[in-house]
C-alpha cells in the first residue's frame, strides 16, 4: 500500500497538523487542558507517542523524503527536525509553570517519532 499522494497535499496535511499540535501545546501551556486525561500522567505519554509519531510521519512526507548526511548516515530530515523540536517542547515544559518536563515525555516522543517514521517507509514499499 503505496502512500500516494502529491507533495502539495502532503504539505497541506503537515502544517495543518502542525498547527493543532502548536495549539495543543499553547493550550497546555496555558493550563487549559487539566480536565483532558491524556494530559496527565501516565496518559500523557500515549500523547506524545501519537502526537509526535503523527509529526515525523507527515513532515518527512511533506519534504518529500529528504536525508541528510551526518558522517556518511542517512538520517530523515523530518524525524530529525521534529527529534530537535521534541527536546526543544520538553525544554519548554520545564520553565512553564502550568506544565512539568519529564525524561518519559521525551522517550515516549522519541519512541513514536521512530515508530511512525518506520511504519511509514514499510508502507512505502508495500
Amino acid at each position: 500500500m503505496k502512500l500516494r499522494l502529491s507533495s502539495f497535499n502532503w504539505k497541506l496535511a503537515f502544517f495543518g497538523y502542525l498547527g493543532i499540535l502548536l495549539g495543543i501545546m499553547l493550550l497546555a501551556g496555558l493550563g487549559m487542558l487539566k480536565t483532558f486525561v491524556l494530559a496527565h500522567p501516565p496518559y500523557d505519554k500515549l500523547g506524545h507517542f501519537i502526537l509526535y509519531g503523527i509529526a515525523s510521519f507527515l513532515s518527512h512526507r511533506a519534504i518529500n523524503r529528504n536525508y541528510l548526511v551526518i558522517f556518511g548516515v542517512s538520517i530523515p530530515l523530518g524525524p530529525f527536525i521534529f527529534s530537535h523540536f521534541t527536546a526543544f517542547e520538553e525544554f519548554l515544559q520545564a520553565i512553564l509553570p502550568n506544565r512539568s518536563a519529564s525524561f518519559e515525555d521525551f522517550f515516549a516522543s522519541m519512541a513514536g517519532i521512530i515508530l511512525f517514521y518506520y511504519i511509514g517507509e514499510k508502507l512505502d514499499k508495500k
